[in-house]
């Protein structure tokens, strides 16, 4: 008999979504999924604002990554104003965006991925979260802990909160950043990057160990995109965006602001998160006919 199953919530994400997969006759799946279940309307209600508002009402849109939206925001009203943010501004931002780097992906690794690598996909689900990592190893969850207070401090430093930070404004930032506080940073350093250390090297050996799971688990053909340096070096505040496919052939590369001529965003009636893809006719039908997938 048809059947389906529900996984509500989902636990391993920084938001809040379920899961559901239908079963066929025979119990094989049919089809399966993801509900983003909270409508936002960021995109409604902010018509008709001053542009020079939008960087601190866009970072409402999430409490986990709020500077990326702050200064994308502020970016896009650099280029309204006509401004360019001298190159000091610049690099107060692009640290202030280092320190949400740190601390979300901190806590995604080691308190929303660490239970499943650490304790085993298998582990009691009673104990495969944070308090089984603190049973398990105490010492670096206090060390992952203080990994990601760190760059949340990064964050108020600059941004006179941790949460929704006041700092971008069209043209530049809103304050320098004080002597002690860049001591404070650098000071601070050398403790974290042991920590993000011991994170990379316990992952390489889940890797070796768990290669099947590696190749078979969720493992399917897609392009990829993200942001470059003109030599090509991974950026992550400021640069061209990349795009290549399933083999790392060079799809596009083209500067954010004519993201829309590459980028299409599709709806679907099962949940409020949109479906970007990649617009190219000739390079979609080309990857189509090869078997792999270019979205």
């Amino acid at each position: 008999m048809a059947q389906k199953i529900t996984i509500s919530p989902v636990t391993r994400i920084e938001g809040h979504a379920k899961i559901t997969i239908h079963l066929d006759d025979a119990g094989k799946v049919k089809d399966s999924f993801f509900h983003v279940e909270q409508f936002r309307g960021f995109e409604k209600f902010s018509e008709g604002r001053m542009f020079y508002e939008m960087p601190q009402i866009t970072p409402r849109t999430c409490g986990i990554c709020p500077v990326s939206h702050h200064l994308a925001s502020t970016k896009a009203c650099d280029v309204i104003a006509g401004t360019t943010p001298t190159p000091t501004a610049h690099k107060l931002r692009e640290l202030m965006h280092m320190g949400q780097m740190i601390q979300s992906h901190g806590m995604h690794f080691f308190e929303l991925a660490g239970p499943d690598l650490i304790l085993g996909f298998d582990a009691d689900p009673a104990i495969r979260n944070v308090v089984g990592i603190v049973q398990a190893n105490a010492d670096l969850a206090v060390k992952a802990v203080k990994l990601r207070a760190f760059g949340q401090e990064i964050i108020r430093k600059l941004g006179e909160r941790r949460v929704h930070p006041i700092f971008g404004v069209p043209g530049g930032v809103t304050k320098p950043l004080k002597s002690e506080d860049r001591d404070w940073i650098l000071g601070q350093l050398d403790d974290h990057i042991a920590t993000t250390m011991v994170g990379l090297e316990f992952f390489k050996g889940w890797m070796q160990d768990n290669a099947q799971v590696m190749a078979e688990f969720a493992t399917f053909p897609s392009a990829y995109m993200g942001l470059v340096q003109e030599d090509g070096a991974l950026e992550l505040y400021h640069g061209k965006i990349r795009m290549v496919d399933v083999d790392g052939t060079l799809l596009e590369e083209f500067d954010p602001s004519t993201y829309l001529n590459y980028i299409g965003e599709h709806v679907n009636p099962y949940t409020y998160l949109k479906a970007p893809f990649f617009s190219s006719a000739a390079t979609r039908t080309a990857s189509t006919a090869s078997g792999r997938w270019a979205v």
